[in-house]
């Protein structure tokens, strides 16, 4: 791999694309738009299976990286950025989803509760994906970020703000509720 100046740049991966070291042979640090291009499209994949809605899942995780691009200074020395990326885009997310439940509740106490919203909601294709909507929202972020995101129980519970036990206890919560799910759909 070279860089913008023809340097060749030493990075490795784990088996999940995560930096292991973002540095090249000078010592110069992994630039911003190589971490975008690098975790964009997993934070949205993982943001649309906690959030359910593609398109805040994409708000959010353009909120995630405006946000790295502003504290780039300070963010970009962190020993995994990408860490505090996914927490960043999931609290954004929380606000959207907030901020629509107030929206919704405002609009039902001014239309005495006729109103009914029009959400433009992501529909999986898969029947796990489906299964993820019985899940608390707590235990979808935590088995998205593990499952699909690869994250190790440690760096979920970074990602989430949470204990690691409180990360190991969402996950065998989320097992067991898919297992009996697919078990009675079988």
């Amino acid at each position: 791999m070279t860089d913008d100046k023809g340097g060749a740049t030493e990075q490795s991966e784990d088996t999940r694309g995560l930096i292991v070291e973002g540095t090249d042979r000078r010592g110069h640090d992994e630039s911003f738009e190589s971490l975008f291009r690098r975790y964009y499209p997993r934070v949205v994949q993982v943001l649309c299976l906690t959030t359910l809605d593609r398109e805040t899942a994409a708000d959010a995780a353009q909120e995630a990286f405006l946000q790295l691009h502003l504290d780039w200074e300070r963010v970009s020395q962190y020993g995994n950025p990408a860490g505090w990326i996914y927490r960043v885009a999931l609290n954004r997310s929380r606000d959207y989803r907030r901020r629509a439940v107030k929206t919704l509740k405002f609009r039902q106490s001014q239309a005495g509760g006729a109103t009914d919203p029009q959400e433009v909601v992501w529909e999986p294709q898969l029947s796990f994906l489906e299964a993820l909507k019985a899940l608390p929202e707590r235990q979808r972020q935590a088995a998205a970020l593990h499952y699909v995101a690869g994250f190790s129980q440690k760096e979920t519970a970074e990602a989430m703000g949470l204990s690691e036990g409180t990360v190991k206890s969402h996950l065998f919560r989320a097992r067991d509720t898919l297992r009996r799910k697919i078990e009675v759909e079988s």
